[in-house]
């Protein structure tokens, strides 16, 4: 399926944000090739959702986004520029990240790490300012820490420490999230209203996720990844069929309508995989 068909029209905001293209893109690790000819995009203020089994390179794809990895070939665009030709300062001005290593524990109150978000609009060491200051509290509210500020971040529970880091992506304001499996470690309330959040912010957003259901609610567009290439790109209703369930994910399945809400629901059988009914 072509990248660029018509997606869902799921929210009401108009489009904000910029749109990335990623072009042709390989990637390597010891001599074994991850990634081969990945080709995607999220249009302005679209969520684009990365799916697909273990070890089929969405994480590897994300961090080319976010400049954690050079890619063998191809390129990332940024409404049309190669993001590698932009210094690493301005392109965190418009692409923030929640990658799935968080590294070791910060000794930092919750503050002082969302705080690290202003940094690509600070000279160095300079001290927040107000503004700074009202945008933190504003995304720390808006992920459910308010009043959270003086805590230290190592004192936190894995959620909370998830949506901490998650606060500190929307204080940096960015015209692009990457989020590699945001959920992770979050409850079920706290899921929803992650995703809830994500579909609320005027923001090209480009995410994995495990959770196909949570995907087929919350995305604009998916693209199906299975060893390391895109197999299908297009709206979550046209991509996640049982066909492709059984071909990529190995399970048998059938898609429904959510009964609350509508969108695709898919129910997979829990007795038998895939290979044991074709």
């Amino acid at each position: 399926m072509s990248t660029d068909a018509p997606t869902d029209n799921r929210r009401s905001h108009s489009a904000h944000g910029l749109r990335i293209d990623i072009e042709d893109l390989h990637v390597s690790y010891a001599g074994r090739c991850v990634v081969a000819g990945v080709r995607l995009m999220a249009a302005p203020g679209e969520i684009a959702g990365v799916v697909g089994p273990n070890g089929s390179g969405k994480s590897t794809v994300l961090r080319t986004v976010y400049r954690h990895l050079r890619p063998e070939a191809g390129r990332v665009l940024l409404a049309g520029e190669d993001i590698r030709s932009m210094s690493p300062a301005r392109t965190a001005r418009h692409i923030a990240a929640l990658p799935q290593e968080r590294g070791g524990d910060f000794e930092l109150t919750v503050h002082e790490v969302v705080s690290m978000g202003r940094t690509p609009y600070k000279r160095a060491f300079a001290g927040d300012d107000r503004a700074d200051r009202e945008t933190v509290a504003r995304a720390l509210a808006e992920v459910g820490l308010a009043g959270y500020g003086g805590r230290r971040f190592s004192a936190l529970s894995g959620g909370e420490r998830q949506r901490a880091l998650l606060a500190r992506a929307f204080a940096q304001a960015p015209d692009v999230l990457v989020l590699d499996e945001p959920t992770n470690h979050l409850d079920v309330r706290h899921q929803v209203e992650l995703l809830s959040l994500l579909r609320g912010r005027a923001c090209t957003t480009l995410v994995s996720l495990h959770d196909l259901n949570a995907a087929a609610s919350v995305c604009d567009r998916l693209h199906v990844l299975s060893e390391g290439a895109v197999v299908a790109s297009g709206a979550p209703r046209d991509v996640l069929t049982p066909e492709l369930l059984a071909e990529v994910f190995g399970v048998r399945a059938t898609v429904v309508d959510h009964p609350l809400t509508g969108d695709p629901l898919i129910a997979v059988d829990q007795r038998r995989l895939a290979e044991a009914v074709t």
